[in-house]
């Protein structure tokens, strides 16, 4: 097989199953609905009163509903419920500002993706190991590195097809229903998101490969998540706690730490499409500390080097397995 077989056939396989209905819905659904709730409510206590509901139905359908179809279709009426209430409580003479669409999209994405698209990709190769295919997968007359490309290809057209349809839409509802309102702002904003989905499809494929099990590769992409999310941001302020003897100036160092962590580097590259710098979800430093850090462009640099080694790791690891 060559790899564009494997990524043909796995594509087909994924979308078979629950995982590719459910990320093509949460993913494409999620900048959409997000965004319409916005523009309907411009209190982002509703918005996010609302989501919270919406979140739980559609988690509580995916787990007790087993098939593609139905999964899909609990998120869209609990998609199409969550505008109704919204319009039935907006306020539509004060419309949002462009801002907090970036801001709240961006934001959401950066913790949505990564989950998403490493739950996508983890059980690509490991998945084949429990059923005994990777024999037919590795055994055949073609490159591991071939059947490697195609299960990058297809797990990363999952998750980025749903992006590349969501987006446009959300940009289309920004543009034209919110204040400052610009389509290519938020165009831009599709552009930064597809590479730092991509990461965590490499990263969610290199715990495929790497991982014995199907339940050794979640805990895996989980533990990923957590690290970035959780331990690395816990690390910096522990850090700063016992250097600067419980001051309150964070010194350059801290920037670049948290920086390279792809979250934070995404989140900041999310930025580049407003007005300011300034992002509720990062610290802002003091004036002249670690502007090269603290700059779109090395943000930018983070995201494309963790884009390109995490599938590279994984490649690595496959080529020098014995998986037969």
């Amino acid at each position: 097989m060559s790899w564009r077989e494997v990524a043909r056939r796995d594509v087909f396989s994924v979308y078979r199953s629950r995982t590719g209905p459910a990320v093509a819905a949460l993913v494409a659904l999620f900048t959409v609905v997000l965004v319409g709730l916005m523009a309907l409510a411009a209190d982002a206590a509703t918005v996010a009163a609302v989501g919270g509901v919406v979140t739980v139905g559609v988690l509580l359908g995916m787990v007790f509903l087993g098939t593609p179809r139905t999964i899909a279709a609990v998120v869209v009426v609990f998609t199409g419920l969550a505008v109704l209430w919204t319009a039935a409580i907006a306020n539509p003479q004060n419309p949002p500002d462009m801002r907090l669409a970036v801001i709240g999209v961006g934001g959401g994405l950066s913790l949505v993706v990564p989950i998403v698209a490493m739950l996508a990709s983890y059980a690509a190769i490991v998945g084949e190991r429990t059923t005994g295919s990777i024999r037919v997968l590795f055994g055949l007359p073609n490159s591991r590195q071939g059947a490697y490309a195609g299960k990058y290809l297809s797990r990363a057209a999952v998750v980025c097809v749903p992006l590349l349809v969501g987006l446009p839409l959300a940009a289309i509802i920004v543009g034209s229903s919110f204040e400052n309102g610009s389509l290519l702002g938020m165009l831009g904003l599709l552009f930064v998101t597809l590479p730092y989905a991509l990461l965590f499809v490499g990263l969610g494929l290199a715990a495929s490969a790497w991982a014995d099990t199907d339940n050794l590769a979640v805990a895996v992409v989980v533990s990923v998540y957590a690290l970035f999310r959780v331990g690395w941001p816990s690390a910096q302020w522990l850090a700063i706690e016992i250097s600067t003897a419980r001051h309150y100036e964070q010194p350059a160092w801290y920037f670049w730490l948290g920086r390279v962590n792809p979250m934070n580097a995404y989140v900041r590259l999310t930025t580049t499409f407003l007005p300011g710098d300034d992002h509720p979800l990062l610290a802002a430093p003091d004036e002249g500390v670690a502007q090269v850090a603290t700059s779109a462009e090395f943000a930018l640099v983070v995201v494309i080097v963790w884009a390109v080694v995490a599938p590279l790791v994984g490649l690595g690891y496959v080529r020098r397995r014995d998986f037969l």
